[in-house]
């Protein structure tokens, strides 16, 4: 156990431990020389036990390090000695991950979630134009902080399993499970057919599962252990909105957007057309905003794009983008209905704007 006051490097200097996970431990540290707050990730010994586990350990952390995106938690170094003692230093984020939010205070409420799962597409968009899968999109590896302006921020952290598509083999076989079984897609299962890669579409059916529970506080699979969990994944529909939101707080468009998003198969039709009619360059202009929150620039959602595996891209399971503006369009509509029922009072003219 490293104890406060060690130095890692000559440079590092370790402040406390944040959290020890299977794959190793995560500390808060200062680097001397730039006096700036990082984390380091300490792997055990374990995790990289042989030759082949080494060489991909460098290969994917060369890979994380060219990874530049402001939806993306930054990995600014890495090491790994003769004696097999490896490390990581990444972006230090000043907030909470979105396990930890769902457990102290519940669904942060259907503005703040789609904000999140829209930063969070903005980030998968960008890995997948790289040809790089996560393949462990779960709250735990989602982190919400805030801007100068007190605006929501959210990075996506823990490249630690980030495969990039492109290199010749493959790193991990179809029937190695990497990632967590409560958001995992069901290709991540093995159920893809002989010749198929894992590809973008793995982090957007784990993405939806994540907004679903974002969005209701309650997981859309039912399983006690990992075998029922697996087959909720392959074979059962999502839990119904009418169980998990009886009070209809979800609008009618994203329950049915995060339908899509579920589907088991990533070939389906019906999760290539992820609904969503309207987008930011047809939406009137006072309705580009939510509680202060800038809209998406125009040329980051293009969801085709993800998961390219070869000259055509795959169809997307997602374009949360679109839920977005779904659900601001269907509150607008609830705002609309009960002004139009009620009777309106006179207010006196503000000088403010003459």
């Amino acid at each position: 156990m490293q104890l406060p006051g060690t130095l890692i490097e000559g440079k590092y200097e370790i402040l406390g431990k944040i959290r020890e996970g299977g794959m190793g431990t995560i500390y808060r540290v200062r680097h001397r020389l730039l006096d700036e707050i990082r984390v380091v990730k300490v792997l055990k010994p374990q995790a990289l036990s042989n030759e082949e586990m080494k060489r991909r350990f460098i290969e994917e952390a060369r890979t994380a390090t060219r990874l530049k995106h402001p939806n993306i938690g930054t990995i600014h170094d890495f090491a790994l000695d003769e004696e097999g003692k490896a490390y990581l230093v990444m972006e230090f984020i000043d907030g909470v991950n979105l396990a930890d939010l769902l457990k102290r205070q519940g669904p942060p409420g259907i503005a703040l979630s789609l904000e999140v799962a829209h930063q969070s597409l903005l980030a998968l968009g960008y890995l997948h134009r790289k040809n790089v899968v996560h393949r462990d999109i779960a709250p735990d590896n989602l982190m919400l902080s805030q801007d100068e302006e007190r605006k929501p921020v959210v990075k996506l952290i823990d490249l630690g399993i980030a495969k990039t598509l492109d290199r010749p083999g493959e790193m991990t076989s179809t029937g190695v499970f990497l990632g967590k079984l409560k958001y995992a897609s069901p290709e991540q299962f093995g159920s893809l057919p002989a010749g198929e890669k894992l590809d973008g579409r793995c982090d957007l059916y784990a993405l939806g599962v994540v907004l679903y529970e974002l969005l209701t506080g309650v997981h859309p699979f039912v399983g006690e252990s990992p075998s029922e969990l697996l087959r909720a994944h392959l074979f059962d529909p999502p839990l119904a909105f009418s169980r998990t939101d009886p009070d209809g707080k979800v609008p009618p468009e994203v329950r049915e957007a995060l339908g899509k998003a579920l589907q088991k198969r990533r070939e389906d039709p019906s999760s290539s057309v992820f609904l969503i009619p309207m987008t930011w360059t047809t939406r009137p202009r006072s309705s580009r905003s939510c509680e202060g929150l800038a809209p998406p620039p125009p040329s980051r959602h293009r969801a085709s794009r993800t998961g390219s595996t070869g000259s055509s891209s795959p169809p997307p399971r997602l374009t949360l983008r679109g839920i977005r503006c779904c659900a601001l369009s269907a509150k607008r509509r609830r705002k609309s209905s009960v002004r139009h029922a009620s009777p309106r009072r006179a207010r006196p003219r503000s000088t403010h704007n003459l």
